[in-house]
């Protein structure tokens, strides 16, 4: 490449003005380069006039390609030699462009291709022998066995709700659904369930993954190793695949790949949505943490859509399909599930947001004779466009009272009218069995499913789960600061922090007064973590650079209005032209903090634990804590018991410094007993269970309490080894956050077990405390305090949501013992054909074997390790899965797999 940077110019009076070299004047290249410009004249004669006539030679000497070791092409010629760099050996057998997926082959991207030996040839019977198997494996997405393959070629296996709502949506298929499963039931589980069979099947080509900024890592990940999917993660403007490989966007980005996983913030952004809606239509879209696409104001039940959930309002007409998870749809009204579900397709009456939320409103109200025509109208209108009543409940009033239930079908399927209203409203029976029925015959039986740790609880009563659901131990830690050295500085810092959000919020500047509210948090979790973000935000300042962000600060965005996710820029900005003082001044004050009170008190909670327990997790939200107390551990335990999972991935002490290590390792590890303790971050919330470990210590608490409920899911999982779980809370004693959580402890018992029905309050908790920590002087924080009290004290007024999601267990069983069809392959016979192939053989392709179920093959110049067994890819990750999903195995089967469609050269029986 021509990389110099030359200029001639020659005026009319044939004076030349020659310059060489660059002036980056950019603020990068004025702090970290060294440039060099140089200019020569004609007129000036001597040594100027002798670099002026050097240059124009060796310019016309490169532009005529007369120059040594440079070859000089015009425009046109050039591009079409890099593209013939592109171009295979031989012509193509298949069409791209009619093929349903373009998944990368993964290190397959060298320019040539090896030339394949001379066919050997197969005698008739070893060739109709392989094309029928290559035959069956081709015609797996079409096989009825096909649901059967997919669950058994992946490491993993699902609990039986997973299976009930895999069966359900696959039979339903494109209808949409809102997964609410409550926290740590595996709502990512079902969605890569469904989204396997899906793809493989042929179903959908088309597929979108919308997940939190935090949280796409994770899913990318467990995409592929759980369910052996290769998404193209969109990032920073480029494409992704889970090996690396990279992908420039093509005008429309999400016209360039047909399995993407994107971030829900990004899409928020005004530009990103207008390109969403612009490209092709989407066969499935899936969006991650949908209670985050909402109304601004969800109590003024006014039509005032957020960004995500204009987005979604807009985005179902371009796909055929959409599924939805939320473990929390209803955080403060139920229009904000009415929202979600008119996504999904809700009709008639029941796609206005007023008779939505009234209906759900007064079914506990004793009816009047308005109320019951509302009722029958709103039912009838269900059933009339296409709902069933639920079997079981219908199975049950029959058993009870034959007549009744006859006259709850004829009411409130509107067969009959409601003329005698006095005589229903006098009959209690009718009306008790009417609200069991009304409740559970709704739309949302249709579009929306919600398991809790209680029907799993039930489905061990009924034998379905080998173990029940482990009970919870919680134990409070309130801290007392050190009275002169962390007390102090908590003041200070505090009052820096209340100081400029109130300054901030004068001027209206929402995203800096969010970045206040950031300090805040990371003080609650560790002096190191606050001194560092100080640090980082003077640097910004001072520099104009960067946001002062760290990558754990994009987990809070999840909860940020748009107008802060607009307001980003403004990060660097000053609050205040003091506020550079300030940091100075605060950041001295930590030089001298002495002994962490904090850290003391875990190393006395963490030897009683170790002591009860053979191991144990600590989890903050910010990774500078992780490393402050890995730092701090690793004196007293060494750093070959300890392991980290952060943002970062995972991490083990090896050899003087820590290095990167798999998740399935560190897991591996923690679960055999080599690792003692788990250190980890809010990331680690997200597709680390550990069901071997009976300890979680919250070294902080995030303010919005339902962070607590997914930390702790980790480990209260079904398969857990231990009957309780001790879970414990750090706080600093006389803090406003210790003085919400122990009201919320004292109360509702939060944490003792998943207070679902209580997510109005929770949601709440945040904005208390942030209002809280901006008073001036205590009695307005106790103001403050007192009116949550009586949040607390005052039972929500709308129905909970376990109410109105009824969830048959008893139903459950046909769905989840529904008879499936096998699977027209084995894994040991696709092994074993695979391995011994001829036909492949003859392609070039040989599988050696390296160790039990572990082969290495050989195609077009690179070695891929591979294996056919998911409990092998379970513990090596970095195989390759030889099953459809991975694009390895699909180039086999559609390039190199013979058919009875194609021709061989055979041989004669004897010869």
């Amino acid at each position: 490449i021509y990389h110099e940077k030359v200029c001639i110019f020659t005026d009319g009076e044939g004076n030349q003005l020659v310059t060489n070299g660059s002036s980056n004047e950019s603020l990068g290249g004025w702090q970290y380069n060294t440039e060099s410009f140089h200019v020569n004249c004609s007129w000036e004669g001597s040594r100027d006039l002798q670099r002026v006539q050097e240059e124009v030679i060796r310019f016309e000497q490169i532009w005529t390609n007369q120059m040594p070791n440079v070859k000089t092409y015009e425009v046109p010629e050039a591009i079409k030699r890099k593209l013939l760099r592109y171009a295979p050996r031989q012509q193509p057998q298949w069409n791209p462009d009619q093929e349903w997926d373009d998944r990368p082959l993964t290190e397959s991207t060298l320019p040539e291709s090896e030339q394949n030996p001379s066919p050997q040839p197969l005698s008739p019977e070893d060739l109709a022998q392989e094309q029928a198997f290559f035959d069956r494996l081709r015609n797996i997405p079409t096989d009825a066995g096909c649901l059967s393959y997919c669950l058994e070629t992946i490491p993993i296996t699902p609990w039986p709700h997973q299976i009930k709502i895999l069966n359900r949506v696959v039979k339903d298929f494109p209808r949409s659904f809102l997964i609410a499963d409550e926290v740590g039931l595996g709502k990512t589980i079902e969605t890569g369930l469904i989204l396997r069979y899906l793809i493989v099947s042929q179903r959908v080509r088309r597929v979108l993954v919308l997940a939190p900024a935090s949280v796409q890592p994770q899913w990318h990940d467990e995409l592929r190793e759980k369910f052996n999917l290769h998404f193209w993660n969109y990032n920073q403007g480029s494409f992704q695949d889970p090996f690396g490989q990279t992908a420039l966007p093509s005008e429309n980005p999400w016209n360039t790949k047909n399995l993407i996983l994107a971030s829900s913030h990004l899409v928020r952004r005004q530009d990103r949505m207008q390109e969403l809606l612009d490209a092709e239509p989407w066969d499935l879209v899936v969006l991650d943490e949908a209670h985050h696409a909402r109304r601004k104001a969800p109590q003024q039940r006014k039509e005032t859509p957020n960004r995500l959930l204009e987005l979604l309002q807009n985005l179902r007409h371009n796909t055929q399909s959409l599924i939805l998870l939320s473990a929390t749809p209803m955080q403060i009204d139920t229009i904000e599930v009415f929202d979600l579900l008119n996504v999904l397709g809700l009709q008639g009456h029941w796609s206005y947001g007023d008779l939505f939320c009234d209906y759900f409103a007064t079914l506990p109200k004793e009816p009047d004779h308005q109320l019951l025509r509302f009722w029958q109208t709103m039912s009838s209108d269900y059933f009339q466009r296409g709902g069933h009543p639920c079997p079981r409940l219908q199975a049950y009033q029959k058993k009870s009272d034959r007549m009744l239930s006859f006259k709850l079908d004829d009411v409130w399927m509107g067969k009959n009218r409601l003329i005698n209203l006095h005589q229903y409203l006098k009959d209690k029976q009718f009306l008790d069995a009417s609200r069991q029925y009304l409740s559970t015959n709704t739309p949302l039986k249709d579009l929306m499913f919600r398991h809790t740790r209680d029907t799993l609880r039930e489905y061990y009563r009924l034998g379905l789960l080998e173990k029940d659901v482990p009970t919870r131990e919680v134990f409070d830690h309130a801290i007392v600061l050190e009275p002169l050295r962390e007390a102090e500085l908590y003041r200070q810092v505090s009052d820096y922090v209340r100081h400029f959000y109130r300054l901030a919020q004068k001027e209206n500047r929402k995203a800096l007064g969010f970045l206040m509210t950031l300090y805040r948090k990371r003080l609650t979790s560790s002096f190191y973590a606050m001194q560092q973000s100080l640090q980082r935000r003077l640097d910004a300042l001072i520099t104009q650079q960067g946001s002062g962000l760290s990558e754990d600060d994009l987990l809070e965005l999840e909860d940020a209005d748009d107008t802060v996710i607009q307001g980003l820029e403004s990060y660097m900005e000053p609050v205040h032209p003091k506020e550079m003082e300030y940091l100075e001044e605060i950041l001295r004050q930590f030089e001298n903090t002495g002994e962490d009170s904090k850290f003391s008190h875990l190393l006395t909670v963490l030897r009683q634990a170790l002591s009860d327990r053979e191991s144990a997790i600590i989890f903050t939200q910010y990774t500078d804590t992780m490393d402050f107390l890995r730092s701090e551990l690793m004196q007293l335990y060494g750093g070959n018991q300890m392991a980290c999972y952060s943002g970062r991935g995972g991490e083990v002490y090896q050899s003087g410094e820590w290095v990167k290590q798999p998740k399935e390792q560190i897991k591996r590890q923690f679960r055999e007993g080599t690792i003692k303790i788990l250190l980890c971050t809010e990331s680690a919330s997200e597709g680390l269970n550990l069901q071997t470990c009976g300890v979680l210590i919250n070294y902080d608490m995030p303010w919005n309490p339902m962070r607590v409920e997914q930390r702790i899911g980790r480990i209260d999982r079904i398969g857990q080894r231990y009957s309780t779980v001790s879970i414990h809370n750090f706080y600093y004693d006389g803090t406003v956050e210790a003085k919400v959580y122990k009201r919320l402890r004292d109360r509702i018992h939060a944490f003792s077990t998943v207070v679902g029905n209580l997510q109005p309050i929770l949601a709440q908790v945040p904005t208390f405390i942030e209002q809280a920590l901006s008073s001036v002087d205590p009695e307005e924080e106790d103001v403050l305090l007192s009116e949550f009290d009586q949040v607390l004290d005052t039972p929500p007024l709308r129905p909970a949501l376990d109410e109105m999601v009824k969830m048959d267990v008893e139903a459950d069983l046909a769905d989840i013992h529904a008879e499936r069809s096998p699977s027209p392959l084995t894994i040991s016979e696709m092994e074993n054909q695979f391995t011994t192939s001829k036909v492949l053989r003859n392609s070039g392709i040989n599988f050696a074997a390296l160790e039990d179920h572990i082969w290495q093959i050989s195609l077009q110049g690179k070695n891929y390790k591979v294996t056919f067994h998911p409990s092998v890819f379970d513990e090596r990750s970095s195989l390759h899965l030889m099953s459809y999903g991975d694009p390895l195995f699909e180039r086999l089967v559609k390039e190199y797999a013979i058919t009875s469609r194609e021709s061989c050269p055979v041989t004669s029986p004897s010869g």
